[in-house]
């Protein structure tokens, strides 16, 4: 049986690839690959890049430690996870890879190079979803669903659940918060209903790991082999087989003509798909 890693997290010395980088370095550094003040991307050095901040959920480098120890998806080495008291703030430390953002590169590739990346996206997804499933929906070693359509729920509503219909209905009670005014009768009017369609719709799906922030912002192209490497594992964990299709066409909206290569990628499903779009439609109104 798999065994989740003890926090704090580091690997051996001996696997580091130079010395590891202290607290005041990685603060010092103004190297931004992201600058997002609540959770900057720097890097450190010329081997690490490092994640930190008080909203960094160390859960992130677990999902990554998990993809990369029971499949052969590329992602990032993860050297260290580790919360430091001084400053409050938690930091995944992960390997450098020299690379560009696929955003970056996407509108100036041929149509034969992003097939090629669409097949080898569509091996690493297939790859990822034989991942066998505890059977439950929600974050990794049985953590809250971090997923943006749950914060803000209760914790007994994003907690790790047995089946999807109560997964489902952390989604719909994640939607009513975001509408805030239940008493309003065009509130009530829609959401109830609501429910009755997420009922019929969200069921009968397999719990799969999912990436579940699948865009080109969230996958790098190696400038050593060609080949993808895949980032942004913040939001993954155990869901529903439809939700990285779902997820993925919800993003896709921002990149000319990336839609049209994400059934190259995954399997599509098509109800489930316009359910969320009126989730996300109706979360935007509000």
């Amino acid at each position: 049986m798999a065994v989740r890693p003890t926090l704090p997290y580091y690997v051996p010395r001996e696997q580091l690839p130079a010395p590891f980088p202290s607290v005041a370095e990685i603060l010092a550094s103004t190297n931004y690959l992201v600058r997002y003040e609540a959770a900057p991307i720097v890097r450190v050095g010329e081997h690490y890049v490092v994640k930190y901040g008080k909203k960094v959920s160390l859960q992130e480098g677990e999902n990554m430690l998990f993809v990369r120890r029971f499949s052969h998806i590329p992602v990032p080495t993860v050297y260290a996870l580790f919360y430091d008291k001084k400053t409050d703030k938690n930091f995944i430390v992960q390997e450098y890879i020299p690379g560009k953002l696929l955003h970056v590169l996407w509108e100036t590739l041929s149509h034969d190079e992003k097939k090629n990346i669409s097949l080898q996206l569509r091996k690493h997804m297939d790859e990822l979803r034989r991942i066998p499933s505890p059977g439950y929906y929600g974050g990794i070693w049985g953590q809250p669903a971090l997923d943006y359509n749950f914060r803000g729920v209760e914790p007994q509503f994003t907690a790790a659940q047995k089946t999807e219909e109560f997964w489902a209905f952390g989604l719909w009670r994640g939607l009513g918060l975001k509408l805030k005014d239940w008493s309003e009768p065009r509130v009530t009017r829609m959401l109830y209903p609501l429910w009755s369609w997420y009922q019929s719709v969200f069921r009968g799906h397999a719990s799969v790991f999912t990436h579940g922030n699948l865009f080109p912002g969230s996958i790098m192209i190696d400038n050593k082999t060609g080949n993808v490497v895949i980032i942004g594992w913040e939001l993954s964990g155990w869901y529903p087989s439809f939700w990285e299709y779902s997820s993925a066409m919800l993003l896709s909206q921002y990149h000319h003509d990336w839609p049209w290569w994400i059934p190259q990628i995954l399997d599509e499903y098509h109800a489930e798909f316009s359910c969320m779009w009126e989730h996300q439609r109706l979360t935007l109104q509000f």
